[in-house]
């Protein structure tokens, strides 16, 4: 069984497909959305906020009561949540702010080939195949890419998981999901044939962002020393290179490397 999350812990591979949507503005709840924003955000009185600047102070603004401002990401941790604001400020949900989610069929309308990504650490993404096994919520955990653990389609207005369990005697599993805990990236596409040379001592990444220096399975990935070769597999999440050892990628080979520490290698 955990040898099943092992093998697949590194199929991070882009799956999948939807049409964006045209130049036309996409409006909801009477202003126009964008792509990236997933929610917009006002306040019940009038509250100073903060941000830290370029020298690392940090400067406030305050906001009246009923102004909107477009959320582009959400954070969920230790219980609370925090809310990034248009403006570069970061709010903490309380009884003055108040969020109204954008539908996700409608943020997702904005990508032609999204990257499903999970946002909440207060609670993991567990795998279908075995809740109970430990290995499940290190493997979904925060930020961990989604595209390969099931398809996610609209049932009622309400965004729903599926995965087919037919592999191992089942059906069609189901499990409707907050969308407010799924961040949409748009990957950028990399030549396959591009080779990279690491310029100094690190490891395999197995997901696309590093959350921080206790995470199980950035202990666990393998050293990578500087001038070891790897090859694209295709596409980069963020700031962070999907690659391979192999000559052609495969769906269990995949990892990450931060672009910060690898060069193109000349042809």
């Amino acid at each position: 069984m955990k040898k099943f999350f092992i093998i697949l812990l590194g199929a991070f591979v882009l799956l999948g497909g939807n049409v964006p949507t045209s130049q036309a503005k996409v409006i909801y709840d009477g202003v126009e959305i964008v792509k990236g924003q997933t929610g917009k955000l006002t306040f019940s009185k009038d509250v100073k906020v903060y941000k830290k600047n370029a020298s690392g102070q940090f400067e406030s603004m305050l906001v009246k009561k009923g102004n909107y401002f477009r959320v582009y990401n959400i954070e969920k941790y230790s219980g609370q949540t925090y809310y990034w604001m248009s403006s570069g400020y970061r709010v903490q949900a309380s009884n003055l702010t108040v969020f109204k989610a954008i539908p996700f069929e409608q943020r997702v309308q904005f990508y032609k080939n999204p990257a499903y990504m999970w946002i909440n650490r207060d609670k993991p993404f567990y795998s279908f195949y075995n809740e109970s096994d430990s290995l499940a919520t290190h493997a979904h955990s925060y930020y961990t890419y989604l595209n390969k653990w099931g398809n996610f389609i609209f049932e009622h207005g309400e965004l729903v998981n599926t995965y087919d369990m037919s592999f191992v005697g089942g059906g069609i599993e189901k499990r409707t999901i907050d969308p407010t805990d799924i961040q949409l990236i748009e990957p950028q596409v990399v030549n396959k044939e591009t080779l990279f040379n690491v310029t100094k001592d690190t490891v395999q990444h197995i997901k696309p962002y590093i959350i921080n220096n206790n995470d199980y399975y950035q202990r666990l990935a393998r050293p990578l020393p500087a001038g070891t070769v790897l090859k694209s597999a295709g596409f980069k999440i963020g700031n962070y290179y999907a690659v391979t050892f192999n000559t052609d990628a495969d769906l269990y080979s995949i990892f990450f490397i931060p672009a910060s520490y690898v060069v193109e290698q000349a042809s």
